[in-house]
């Protein structure tokens, strides 16, 4: 059963973050594949993948007669809500989302292939406002895109294993939004209303800049505590999927060459480049991002296979700490079917077209 949780409602600081001396912003505009034509893809997203920077890159959605519209989420909630309206026809979001609102809410949302099993995923704490051990999180709120989000039960493993219990009240959650959000939010050491940010969870591309932010620490890696596990996955609705088809099949062939060039040691410079120019980042943090990316443990899903091991780790993790309305099955729940909550009638396919681009 579900679990009742306190929950603090916070508006977000933006905060422009030094870093080596310079200025850092995020991107959170939406860009296009070809400014002067009509997406016929609008995709919703916390972040942008390396497998999908090179797709844009390389141009593979248009050599798949593609234009992809990159939408920047603010939420989960939003994003679902984006997608469920038709706004946004695909999104990458944590296969915990989708898990969410298929059993719980029992909306037609599917995953279509695995985009990252967990990659850069890190506890960052705020060494300003006091944070310097796990231990010190007791009895502070802690940043989270959502009460019933994907990172909120990454989030209760690794404190649960270091003897903090959301059940018994040893910390609370400050809902503050997405990555971006949370990055900017725990930065800047508070919100815009002046509650602190003492620390989150981040992953690829916002844990590799929090290492070279002077104010935070890392104070756990999730993949020490579950591996393998399914993180961002595509998704989308099943009517837009079965609509859809060949557009689908499109999409994710565009995103298993750009994974396959990011995965080639040759490409490495222009990879790292092309990360760079996306997050507008040093070099360094650039290489730090393709390193994690590139991780056989929590890196990005090779040929934007799901990792069936690790989407039944993500369905247990939620369960082990009662974040569904009745048991579920994962073993069953992971069976892919046009109906089912993982369908991979999509992905097979652009894997064939994707081997025949590529000769291999």
């Amino acid at each position: 059963m579900q679990r009742l949780r306190f929950v603090m409602g916070v508006s977000v600081l933006l905060a422009l973050v030094a870093l080596g001396g310079g200025f850092f912003l995020f991107k959170a505009t939406t860009t296009h594949a070809d400014a002067s034509a009509t997406c016929n893809v609008q995709y919703g997203a916390f972040t942008h993948s390396v497998a999908f920077i090179e797709a844009q890159a390389r141009g593979y959605f248009a050599q798949q007669g593609l234009t992809v519209c990159y939408n920047q989420v603010s939420s989960s909630t939003q994003q679902f809500n984006s997608l469920l309206s038709g706004q946004y026809d695909i999104v990458s979001t944590t296969a915990d989302n989708v898990v969410n609102r298929y059993v719980n809410s029992q909306l037609p949302v599917q995953i279509e292939d695995g985009i990252d099993e967990g990659a850069g995923l890190e506890l960052i704490g705020n060494t300003a406002n006091g944070i310097h051990s796990i231990a010190d999180l007791k009895g502070k709120p802690i940043a989270v895109d959502a009460p019933d989000s994907g990172y909120v039960w990454v989030l209760e493993k690794i404190l649960a294993e270091n003897g903090l219990s959301l059940a018994n009240n040893d910390y609370s959650l400050q809902v503050i939004g997405g990555s971006l959000q949370r990055f900017n939010a725990i930065v800047a050491g508070q919100t815009s209303t002046g509650d602190p940010v003492y620390a989150t969870i981040l992953g690829t591309p916002f844990s590799e800049q929090a290492h070279y932010v002077s104010t935070l620490t890392s104070l756990a890696k999730f993949s020490t505590y579950v591996a393998p596990y399914q993180g961002s996955s595509l998704a989308t609705t099943q009517s837009y999927a079965q609509q859809n088809a060949n557009t689908l099949i499109k999409f994710i062939t565009a995103t298993i060459l750009g994974r396959r060039f990011a995965a080639d040691p040759r490409n490495k410079n222009t990879v790292i480049a092309d990360i760079a120019s996306t997050f507008s980042v040093s070099t360094q943090i650039a290489t730090d991002i393709y390193n994690d990316s590139q991780s056989s443990v929590n890196g990005e899903n090779v040929d934007e296979q799901l990792n069936t091991q690790g989407l039944i780790n993500t369905i247990n993790l939620r369960q082990e700490f009662g974040g569904f309305t009745r048991p579920v099955n994962a073993y069953a729940l992971v069976q892919p079917g046009k109906k089912n909550l993982y369908d991979d009638e999509y992905w097979r396919p652009a894997l064939q077209r994707a081997r025949q681009i590529c000769g291999y």
